[in-house]
């Protein structure tokens, strides 16, 4: 029975594709743009193991988001304790993050909510390949607006005057797969997004997704993502959020502790509130999620404040400054460099 796989090649994509197409028993889905990978349903993957075109074969793995659990409390706010503990608010009168373009790596976006309304410039639904990137699972439209609700009155994420855009890459049931996310980064290349929040994760490490994201990195985009919620078991940062050069981000609670599902080790870079956080969902209403999924987007609307106050700033500066933005909060392999901290942005 055929898989599905990721194909890395090793000479030119044209004549690699003509050797999956000839041989019975793949059926090639994709050929990745920037990225030297092929992704394929293969019978045997033995025929790739020693051919001269390709270097390696791996399986296309799932991912998933990092929601923990849902809360009961929908109580209403105007500008929720979790945007005001990273002291977002006192940067506005100097940057909301205007002008900046913020890719969401998720579900989708409720794009007509009435939270963000006017601030989704646009999106793409990598699953289906069509213009559709409605969120039809809630998780990106919750992870949206903590980046970049504004709701007087109901809502306000960190920097609420950024240009959203929403690259579906997750199904209903948040889960989606390796070639996908990298067909997604790819999207993110080509629409010149300069922040690229991912709030999802799988514990086993792929080189495919390595190499697409150490490309957009270099690229100078700057790449967020959450921790993971393995805390409890002891697990350690999932995937991408382990790579040297995206930002990983774990989880607070109210109080600042570190909240028990937050996945810890050497790799946590910053911590952002996780637990009972209220922002939009789809549908066009409001509910309390808790994981570090919703840490990660705090830390994604910080750097488009970051990148809006200093237009000339490189993203790899950003990238540093941003993680300097901290409050140290306890041992490093729990906290990272601690507790982020906007308000110097303020002066």
């Amino acid at each position: 029975m055929a898989k599905r796989y990721l194909i890395h090649v090793k000479t030119d994509m044209n004549q690699a594709r003509e050797v999956c197409v000839k041989h019975s028993g793949v059926q090639v889905l994709h050929c990745h743009k920037h990225f030297p990978f092929i992704v394929a349903n293969i019978e045997n993957v033995k025929f790739f193991y020693n051919h001269p075109a390709f270097s390696h074969v791996e399986e296309d793995i799932r991912i998933r988001i990092h929601r923990a659990s849902p809360s009961a409390h929908n109580q209403p706010s105007n500008v929720p304790w979790n945007i005001q503990a990273v002291h977002a608010p006192a940067v506005w009168p100097k940057s909301t993050g205007k002008g900046i373009r913020v890719g969401v790596l998720d579900t989708g976006i409720a794009y007509s909510h009435p939270a963000l309304r006017g601030h989704v410039a646009g999106g793409y639904n990598i699953i289906s390949g069509t213009q559709n990137f409605m969120d039809d699972n809630g998780h990106g439209t919750h992870v949206s607006g903590i980046i970049a609700a504004r709701k007087p009155g109901r809502l306000y994420g960190v920097s609420p005057d950024v240009a959203l855009y929403g690259i579906k890459v997750m199904d209903r049931d948040g889960n989606g797969r390796i070639s996908d996310i990298i067909k997604g980064i790819e999207w993110a290349i080509d629409n010149n997004i300069q922040i690229l929040n991912m709030s999802i994760g799988s514990n086993t490490h792929n080189a495919a997704l390595e190499y697409a994201t150490r490309r957009a990195h270099q690229k100078g985009i700057i790449l967020v993502a959450s921790a993971g919620n393995d805390g409890e078991r002891g697990g350690a940062i999932d995937y991408p959020a382990r790579f040297p050069w995206v930002i990983s981000v774990g989880a607070v609670d109210r109080d600042m502790k570190r909240a028990s599902f937050s996945s810890t080790g050497d790799g946590i870079d910053i911590m952002a509130p996780g637990v009972g956080i209220r922002s939009a969902w789809k549908g066009g209403g409001y509910k309390v999620e808790s994981g570090t999924s919703m840490a990660a987007p705090h830390v994604s609307g910080g750097a488009a404040l970051i990148l809006s106050r200093n237009i000339s700033m490189s993203g790899g500066k950003a990238q540093k400054y941003l993680i300097q933005l901290s409050n140290r909060l306890g041992p490093r392999r729990e906290y990272g460099h601690g507790i982020l901290d906007l308000f110097p942005l303020s002066k």
